[in-house]
Parts: structure tokens; C-alpha cells; sequence
């Protein structure tokens, strides 16, 4: 058994020079252009996400800061941290133009930029005060949200209230009592 080991370890140390020649100084075969980035295609409008996804997390964010639905228990403080983390990755989902043509003019808009990356920033923040249990920190991540929300309302959509909107004002946000 030694000797075929023995063999073995020369036959294949005698080939690695060869093989170090002859793949060692190979270059490897570069990605073409197109697969150097993946291109991203926005398939629902951002309209959609804003009222699905942020404007539903930002009052569970928001909520928070009511003594009535203030985390009691570890569950409540894991949904915010949900909600925290929705939110900032919602500041990155919006700046991927969904079909509508206003979606490719906002994202276009630098300010749009700067107040996605300022929604990005609010939900960050919220993250941070829901790892350290700190309601003070997390209603102060929600006012910025507020901030943010109403200057990017105020720009790109101004039909839309900038406050909680009552059932009148936007019924596809609460449910309806069973007729």
C-alpha cells in the first residue's frame, strides 16, 4: 500500500508544474455587459406599494406611539421590527419604475431620490429603537417618516391627504362591516 501512495504522490506532483503551466496563467473568461448588473423591472406601480406596503407599516410604526397599542410583549415589538424593515427596504422597491409613465417621471426626479433614501433612513432608524425596546426613539423615527411622507406627498401626489385619512377619504384602507 505505501508504494502505491508513494507513487501516487509523484505521478501527481509530477504533474502539477504541467498543470500550473498550462491553467495556472489562464485568464478567467470575462461576463458579458449584460450580465455584468442585473436589470431590475418594476412590476406593480408605486402607487400600489405605497398604499400596500409603506402606508400600511408606517401605522403600525405610528401606532406604536399610542399608550393603547404600545408593545407589550415580545411579539408586538417583533411586528414592529417588521414594519421597521419594510420600510426601509420600501425607500429602495420605489425607486424601481413600475409601468405606469409616472413612475418613470418620479424616479427620474432627483428629489424623488433623496426623499426614497429619506424613507430608507426613517425605516433604519425605526430599526435601531426596536432593537433597543425604545418607544422615545421609534416616535421619533415615525415623525420623520411623517416628514418625509408629507414632502414627497406634497411634490409627486398633492390630491392625496396628508394626514390619516379618514374612511371616506381612502375606504380601500379599512375593512367593511359584514352587510
Amino acid at each position: 500500500m505505501r508504494t502505491i501512495h508513494r507513487n501516487t504522490m509523484v505521478l501527481a506532483l509530477g504533474f502539477t508544474p504541467l498543470l500550473l503551466l498550462q491553467f495556472g496563467c489562464a485568464t478567467a473568461p470575462e461576463k458579458p455587459a449584460a450580465q455584468a448588473e442585473p436589470q431590475f423591472k418594476g412590476v406593480v406601480p408605486i402607487n400600489n406599494i405605497m398604499v400596500s406596503v409603506v402606508d400600511h407599516n408606517a401605522h403600525i410604526i405610528w401606532n406604536a406611539s399610542d399608550p393603547k397599542k404600545a408593545p407589550k410583549n415580545d411579539q408586538d415589538w417583533h411586528a414592529l421590527e417588521h414594519a421597521a424593515t419594510t420600510i426601509a427596504v420600501a425607500g429602495n422597491m420605489i425607486l424601481i419604475p413600475g409601468p405606469p409613465k409616472d413612475d418613470h417621471v418620479w424616479v427620474a426626479d432627483p428629489a424623488w431620490k433623496q426623499l426614497a433614501q429619506e424613507e430608507t433612513n426613517a425605516g433604519l432608524k425605526a430599526i435601531l429603537a426596536v432593537d433597543h425596546h425604545d418607544l422615545k426613539a421609534l416616535e421619533a423615527a415615525g415623525d420623520d417618516l411623517v416628514v418625509t411622507c408629507e414632502a414627497c406627498h406634497k411634490k409627486f401626489k398633492p390630491a392625496l391627504p396628508a394626514h390619516v385619512a379618514k374612511p371616506n377619504e381612502q375606504p380601500e384602507h379599512y375593512h367593511k362591516a359584514a352587510e
